[in-house]
């Protein structure tokens, strides 16, 4: 049996730590850059998710590889992708160079997390798929966390350096900044290009442990060359799309992702313009969400346990939505709005990832095990398709005015509250397997 051998091991922890450094990008890609974008191209900013959307669909058609290439050559293709960007980022100009340099981005990133199911699906065993899962997601959010603190908290520091100012001085200067001088916003910019500069190195520091994974032809070729055809593919395709299980989650998946892509890359912008939280101040509020991530996902193995997968996927996804309504409402809080917006975010956060490993263990149970990859690639493209949707929502609609962006977390919250029914009505019952 694939799960029960060394190699399967070690390759799934040198996966763990490549992913690692994949969530270190992430986290400043969603804090960081996506300020930088604010400032330089803010159509491009306002339509993240749409980018996000375009790297999910070129990452499904990388998938579609896997029979033939393997995981490590692809895996290389990610790291590449993750640190190419911040070396020519910083030499360009225009909304169409930044659109195509964040696409490259979120292709390094998204492609490391679409490859993350089938990978582990491979080198793991049905008795010990979901911890591999929450080994994973905990260890990679540390990552996130790191970033996403260290970002903020450098941004600041690097500005208060390039402005000769004391750091509590330029962190309230970033608690306001639509209201910077144009020389000031200068500065401000250049200290987020110099942090965007470091994440370089520290993304080409994730092909060490790629190069390091040991991989067998029986681990991804499940088709001869002579068999490997179009043919064989759409017959996969339609296997696959005839499974009506499969296909409702599709459907589960396509709703979560667009409520998904309202708020959730919009977490610092949010906090830095809607309710005037100083830079440093709203990256450690979105950081410390990430130890949720790994504090919440230590009890989802006795969560599935207790509850079964369907109940603890729904459940706690369920108890996040009142706290996605406090976010909103911020502002009301006056001056506890730091201590407030930051609990509820971390439960949040904390409550909806719970149920993530879950939910990847439980999508790839759906199909048979050679359909898998074909299955992750399908679940992308459909992410891919919604996400471009909710990009474009977003970014000529909802983030018209700065209430757009505050409105998002309502607009979430009856869409997954919507995901969360159809996961009640058509699989509770079938699969709350404990």
């Amino acid at each position: 049996m694939i799960g029960i051998e060394k190699r399967d091991g070690r390759n799934i922890w040198l996966f763990i730590i490549s992913y690692t450094i994949s969530n270190l990008i992430s986290g400043i890609a969603y804090d960081v850059y996506i300020n930088y974008l604010q400032e330089v191209s803010p159509i491009v900013a306002k339509s993240f998710w749409a980018y996000y959307g375009y790297a999910t669909l070129v990452g499904a058609c990388m998938l579609l590889l896997i029979p033939r290439v393997g995981y490590k050559k692809i895996l290389l293709f990610c790291v590449t992708f993750l640190s190419l960007p911040f070396s020519i980022i910083l030499g360009g100009k225009g909304e169409f160079f930044f659109g195509v340099m964040t696409l490259f981005l979120l292709v390094g990133i998204q492609l490391h997390y679409s490859i993350l199911s089938p990978f582990l699906a491979t080198y793991s065993d049905e008795d010990t798929r979901i911890k591999w899962f929450t080994k994973t997601y905990y260890i990679g959010y540390i990552g996130f966390f790191l970033s996403t603190y260290l970002g903020g908290v450098l941004t600041v520091e690097t500005f208060a350096l390039k402005m000769g100012i004391e750091y509590e001085k330029a962190k309230a200067l970033t608690s306001n900044v639509l209201d910077m001088s144009q020389e000031v916003k200068g500065i401000y910019i250049d200290s987020l290009e110099t942090i965007l500069f470091g994440c370089l190195v520290i993304g080409a520091l994730a092909y060490i442990p790629i190069f390091l994974i040991k991989e067998k032809k029986e681990d991804y070729q499940i088709y001869s060359h002579s068999s490997f055809n179009i043919k064989n593919r759409i017959r996969e395709y339609i296997k696959v799309l005839e499974n009506k299980d499969a296909l409702i989650y599709l459907f589960y998946y396509g709703v979560i992702n667009f409520g998904m892509g309202l708020f959730t890359s919009y977490y610092t912008i949010y906090l830095n313009r809607n309710l005037h939280i100083d830079k440093a101040t709203s990256s450690t509020i979105v950081s410390i969400s990430y130890i949720a991530l790994v504090v919440f996902m230590l009890f989802t193995d006795r969560c599935v346990k207790k509850f079964g997968q369907i109940a603890t996927l729904v459940g706690t996804g369920m108890m996040s939505i009142p706290f996605m309504i406090i976010i909103a409402e911020g502002h009301r809080f006056g001056e506890y709005t730091v201590p407030v917006v930051a609990i509820a975010l971390f439960f949040r956060v904390g409550l909806v990832n719970l149920g993530s490993p879950v939910d990847s263990s439980f999508s790839m149970s759906l199909v048979e095990g050679k359909l898998r990859p074909v299955y992750s690639s399908v679940i992308n493209f459909v992410g891919s398709f919604v996400s471009v949707m909710s990009g474009y929502f977003t970014a000529y609609y909802l983030f018209q005015t700065q209430e757009g962006y505050r409105l998002a977390y309502y607009y979430g919250a009856v869409i997954y509250g919507i995901a969360y029914l159809i996961m009640i009505i058509f699989f509770y019952k079938k699969y709350n397997k404990k």
